[in-house]
C-alpha cells in the first residue's frame, strides 16, 4: 500500500463508525486474527462463541497494530497510551467499514456462490482481472458473516475490482451478505446437496444459493451455471427479481458454452462462445469443473468489462490452491506417482469432480487411480443415501482401489464393487499409504475439512522429500514438485 493512500485512518474510521479514539493513527491492512497482524495494521476485537478478541488486544499490539477497535474496557498496563477506537459493537462496526468500502471505491464487484467451485472461481477471477487492473478478492474462504465484511473493509480505495465468496450453512445468509457487497455481477456455480443438514428440501439450497440477487445493483447481471439439477429453479429466482441473467454450461446449449473442448491429464483445451464472442484457450487445469470454471470466470470479466484476452492467459497459467485439486509430482524411492491434494472439505458436487479429475490422470505400467476419502459431513437424514449415489462414479470412473476413512464411504467402495479397504486416521496413516504406492499410481485425497486430510497431504509430501534427501544422499535422484 502507497504512503499517501493508506487502508484505514483513523478520522475516516471515527466518521463511518461513530467511535471514540483520540490519538491519530492511519493502518495498511485490518485484522480480527492477532496471530495475523503485523506492523501497520488495525486490529477488531470481536466477540465470537468461543473466543473474546479482547483478551488478544495486547497480542496484536505487540506484534505492530498501530490501533485496535473495541467495545469494552482493556485490561492491560498502559492501556491509555495505546490507540483504542471504543465503539458500542465491533461487528457492527466492520459491517460499516465495510459498506464505506464498497461506496468509496470505483470498483465492478463480482459476487460468487455455489455449492462448489466457488474459492476456485474467485481466485481464478483475481488472476484474470488482475493482469490489467487494480484487483482485490476474498483471500482463502472467508465467505461467511463475518468473512465477507471483513474482505470488503480490506478493499484498497483504488480497486477497478472486487471479486467476493458468498457461502451460507443456512436461509438468508447469503442475502445478509450480498446486500452489503452489492455485487454488479452475481455468479452462482453450482447448486448441491452441501449443507444438506440445514434445509428441509435440497430445492431449498437452490433458492438459498439464489439470495445472491437480492442484493444485485438494479442493472446487475446474474451468471447461472446449469450444469446441475436445480438450473431451472435458479433461472426461475433469477426472473422472479426481475434480474438479467446469462447461462453458463459445459455440456448443454447456454449463453456461454464451448464449442469444441479437449481434456487432458494436466489442462483442457477449448474453443468457447462467451455471449457472442469466441475464444481459443487453455485451461491449465485438468478436469470438467475447470472448464465450467473457466467459462463462469470468462463470462463474468466480460459482464463488467474485463479483457478477455489476458483473462484468457491467466487461464492457462492456472495453478490450483492447495487442497482444491493441486498436483503434486512425487518419487517415493524408485515409485514415481501423482498426488492429487482436493483435502479442502467435500459434498457430492465436488466429490464427483475430484474423480473425475483422477479418472484423467496418467497412469504407467501396472499403475492404478487410488480414491482416498473420508466421510462427507452436513448431509443430515439423508447423509447415507447421499453417499450411496457416488458409487456409480467410483465404477465409471475407474477407480481401482479406495482407501476409505470412513463407513460410509467404506459401504460406497463395496456396493460399487471397488477393491475397498477401511483405514482409521492415524499417525501411521501417511507412512502406510507411502508404502503401498507403486510406480505409475495416480492417487487423490479428498474428504470433509473435520477428517484432516491436509495433514495427512502435508505428511505425505514430508516423507518424499525425506526420501529424496536420503537417495539424494546415496547417490540417487529424488523429485517432489507441484504441477
Amino acid at each position: 500500500m502507497d504512503f499517501e493512500e493508506p487502508l484505514w485512518t483513523s478520522a475516516e474510521l471515527l466518521a463511518t463508525c461513530g467511535g471514540v479514539g483520540a490519538q491519530p493513527w492511519y493502518a495498511d491492512g485490518v485484522h480480527t486474527d492477532s496471530r495475523e497482524v503485523m506492523p501497520g495494521d488495525m486490529f477488531i476485537a470481536l466477540n465470537g462463541a468461543k473466543l473474546n478478541g479482547h483478551d488478544y488486544v495486547a497480542d496484536a499490539f505487540s506484534r505492530g497494530a498501530v490501533a485496535a477497535l473495541v467495545s469494552e474496557d482493556i485490561a492491560v498496563a498502559e492501556a491509555s497510551a495505546l490507540r483504542l477506537v471504543h465503539v458500542n459493537d465491533t461487528l457492527e462496526a466492520l459491517r460499516r467499514m465495510a459498506a464505506h468500502a464498497r461506496n468509496r471505491a470505483p470498483a465492478r464487484v463480482v459476487g460468487v456462490t455455489g455449492s462448489a467451485g466457488k474459492t476456485s472461481v474467485v481466485q481464478a477471477l483475481r488472476q484474470a482481472l488482475g493482469r490489467t487492473e487494480a484487483t482485490h478478492a476474498s483471500m482463502k474462504s472467508f465467505n461467511n458473516y463475518i468473512g465477507v465484511p471483513l474482505s470488503l473493509a480490506r478493499m484498497p480505495r483504488h480497486s477497478r475490482f472486487g471479486v467476493f465468496e458468498l457461502g451460507m450453512n443456512m436461509p438468508g445468509e447469503i442475502a445478509h451478505s450480498a446486500r452489503l457487497i452489492a455485487p454488479d455481477v452475481a455468479v452462482v456455480t453450482a447448486v448441491g446437496a452441501a449443507h444438506a443438514a440445514g434445509f428441509e428440501k435440497l430445492s431449498d439450497i437452490a433458492r438459498a444459493k439464489a439470495e445472491i440477487f437480492d442484493g444485485l445493483k438494479p442493472d446487475g447481471l446474474a451468471i447461472l451455471g446449469m450444469d446441475h439439477d436445480w438450473a431451472e429453479t435458479l433461472r426461475a429466482e433469477a426472473k422472479s427479481c426481475g434480474r438479467d441473467y446469462m447461462t453458463v454450461s459445459v455440456t448443454g446449449n447456454a449463453d456461454v458454452r464451448p464449442l469444441r473442448m479437449t481434456e487432458h491429464g494436466t489442462c483442457s483445451c477449448l474453443t468457447a462462445d462467451i455471449a457472442g464472442t469466441t475464444i481459443t484457450y487453455k485451461v491449465g487445469q485438468p478436469g470438467r469443473e475447470w472448464v465450467l470454471n473457466s467459462l463462469l470466470v470468462l463470462a463474468a470479466v466480460k459482464a463488467v468489462g474485463g479483457d478477455l484476452g489476458h483473462a484468457a492467459l491467466a487461464l492457462s497459467r492456472l495453478q490450483a490452491e492447495p487442497g482444491r485439486g493441486r498436483i503434486h509430482a512425487l518419487q517415493m524411492g524408485r515409485a514415481g506417482c501423482t498426488l492429487i491434494d482436493d483435502s479442502y472439505n467435500a459434498n457430492p458436487l465436488s466429490m464427483t469432480a475430484a474423480l473425475r479429475r483422477l479418472s484423467l490422470a496418467t497412469t504407467k505400467g501396472v499403475g492404478r487411480r487410488i480414491a482416498v476419502l473420508s466421510d462427507m459431513k452436513e448431509l443430515g437424514e439423508r447423509s447415507e443415501e447421499i453417499h450411496q449415489k457416488l458409487a456409480r462414479d467410483l465404477e465409471r470412473f475407474n477407480v481401482d482401489k479406495l482407501i476409505a476413512l470412513g463407513p460410509c464411504m467404506t459401504k460406497v467402495g463395496r456396493r460399487a464393487g471397488v477393491n475397498t479397504e477401511y483405514w482409521e486416521l492415524d499417525k501411521f496413516t501417511a507412512r502406510n499409504l507411502a508404502e503401498l504406492l507403486r510406480d505409475g499410481d495416480a492417487i487423490m485425497v479428498k474428504g470433509a475439512n473435520s477428517a484432516g486430510l491436509a495433514s495427512l497431504v502435508r505428511e505425505l509430501l514430508d516423507i518424499a522429500d525425506r526420501e529424496m534427501a536420503d537417495d539424494s544422499a546415496d547417490g540417487m535422484l529424488g523429485v517432489r514438485h507441484a504441477l
